[in-house]
């Protein structure tokens, strides 16, 4: 098997090395022991459940080692792990749910509410309680220590074999399945490992959701590739953070601005030990000089990371150069194009197009859409960048229609689909306006129906069972016109963030 079994190869050979650090539930896990519970998990998976290569297996749930598990066995099966981002609304977990038509679903307590709540709606054979309840589906801890943890058979798993589905909006729609194959996954980790010189004296902290590729592409599967250890959070706390990269001596961490920004004003970050952070890598939106200098002059390295989930997510070797994102990764190819796809020349600008064995392999079902992504083997990213003199690449800005908030994309397509559907809405548009926290949020454009009202507050009400709140836009103006293009009968959303590109109602 070449694919699908990094833990449990460690776990012959390294077998007391320690690999997971779960401090949500103070447990440790050896790549030994680690990779026992991987198989009691697979085989619970094939012998109880019935999964072969090719089904999908969905998750809903707050991070655990039992989530990180449930992953490996998913892949080491051939399977495909499906995710759930619990910051979604009911209506949005169905829609992902039909699409994906997952055998099986596990999910906790604190989410079997709303299992219950769609079981009727879609059509799933297995429904698996992490937590020790059998309420809503089967209850896994009551037969947890009577599973084998024996190997379970080998699976012909090949490079372009999906591992990962992980759902992510779209400039024209619903959102899309963006499948990462064992191979993209295992090329992410090359590239991450060599460039970024990680060994298995590195570890690092699970503080990202593990509902999407930051989560487990950033760092941590390249951490587990080299053998190094992962500690796991229950999500961002940038006090416990701190207590947590000096406890445990932790050597490779990342943000986004926001929360490096959070870490700075936590009330320990000045007595902090950070003697063995050796870097932090920055993404989702440009590192400030005054959070790159606070940082570095605690003796951290500091650099700047771009990727998208179809790509990587890690595709530059920052050099700690301000404004940069440094220069491809060793097995990357970069071309910064014009809308014919040429290469622009050094100091203009173009889109970023990007070639290699970390790309995605497709969207779940849209083979339409994949083949416009994957135009000619390239990855047509959307995003306008350039190359300074020293062959460092710089973004400068987006040809895609989205917004960065918090390190979050978010797609406006998604949002007026659904304000569309108002009563009150004749035409609707969202832009991005700035905002000092979350780098972004989105502002909501309307047009409204003759002799119709609405208020920012009646419109979030509307769509707070719609869309996960951070998509809900923050602020909202109501306009007598909307500016349409002659050809094409589009928003001209150049002109509205002109004129309405600020977070006040005028």
């Amino acid at each position: 098997m070449l694919y699908g079994d990094w833990i449990g190869r460690w776990g012959q050979s390294y077998p007391d090395k320690e690999a997971l650090v779960d401090l949500i539930a103070n447990r440790r896990y050896t790549y030994g022991k680690l990779s026992e519970e991987i198989n009691r998990m697979a085989n619970f998976m094939r012998t109880e459940l019935g999964v072969v290569k090719g089904d999908r297996i969905s998750i809903l749930s707050l991070s655990s080692a039992e989530y990180m598990i449930l992953y490996f066995a998913t892949t080491r099966l051939g399977a495909m792990f499906v995710p759930l981002n619990s910051r979604l609304v009911p209506a949005e977990f169905i829609y992902y749910l039909k699409d994906s038509e997952p055998k099986a679903i596990f999910f906790d307590k604190h989410h079997q509410q709303i299992v219950d709540g769609f079981k009727k709606q879609v059509k799933i054979s297995h429904y698996i309680c992490l937590d020790n309840d059998d309420s809503v589906g089967k209850n896994l801890p009551v037969i947890w220590n009577g599973l084998s943890t024996k190997r379970p058979p080998e699976v012909d798993i090949k490079e372009n074999d999906p591992a990962l589905v992980i759902y992510t909006a779209g400039t024209t729609g619903l959102p899309k399945g963006a499948m990462l194959t064992h191979g993209t996954i295992t090329w992410n980790s090359f590239n991450s490992v060599i460039g970024w010189a990680l060994t298995d004296a590195d570890s690092t902290t699970i503080h990202f959701p593990l509902y999407y590729t930051g989560g487990w592409n950033a760092i941590t599967l390249p951490i587990f590739h080299c053998r190094g250890k992962n500690v796991l959070l229950a999500g961002f706390d940038p006090k416990q953070l701190l207590d947590v990269i000096e406890k445990e001596k932790i050597t490779f961490s990342g943000g986004v601005p926001t929360m490096l920004q959070m870490m700075i004003m936590a009330p320990n970050f000045k007595t902090a030990d950070l003697s063995s952070l050796r870097t932090i890598g920055n993404g989702g939106a440009p590192l400030t000089k005054q959070i790159y200098d606070t940082f570095t002059a605690r003796g951290v390295k500091m650099f700047e990371g771009y990727g998208l989930t179809e790509a990587g997510p890690n595709n530059f070797i920052g050099n700690g150069k301000l404004g940069t994102v440094g220069k491809p990764m060793l097995h990357v190819d970069m071309k910064v194009a014009d809308d014919d796809g040429k290469e622009v020349a050094q100091g203009e600008e173009g889109e970023l197009l990007i070639r290699g064995g970390h790309l995605f392999g497709g969207y779940w079902k849209k083979p339409e859409a994949t083949a416009e992504a994957l135009d000619g083997g390239w990855f047509h990213t959307g995003d306008l960048f350039k190359i300074d003199a020293d062959g460092d690449y710089a973004v400068v800005g987006r040809k895609k229609d989205m917004i960065k908030s918090g390190g979050i994309n978010i797609y406006p397509a998604e949002i007026e689909m659904y304000i569309a559907t108002h009563p009150a809405v004749a035409i609707a548009a969202v832009i991005g306006v700035k905002d000092e926290k979350w780098n972004e949020v989105g502002k909501a454009v309307i047009k409204l129906k003759p002799g119709k009202t609405l208020t920012l507050e009646e419109l979030q009400e509307f769509l707070k069972d719609k869309l996960g709140k951070f998509k809900i836009p923050m602020y909202m103006t109501i306009v007598q016109d909307m500016p349409i293009t002659v050809a094409k009968g589009t928003v001209q959303k150049f002109i509205l963030k002109k004129e309405h590109g600020n977070p006040d109602n005028n």
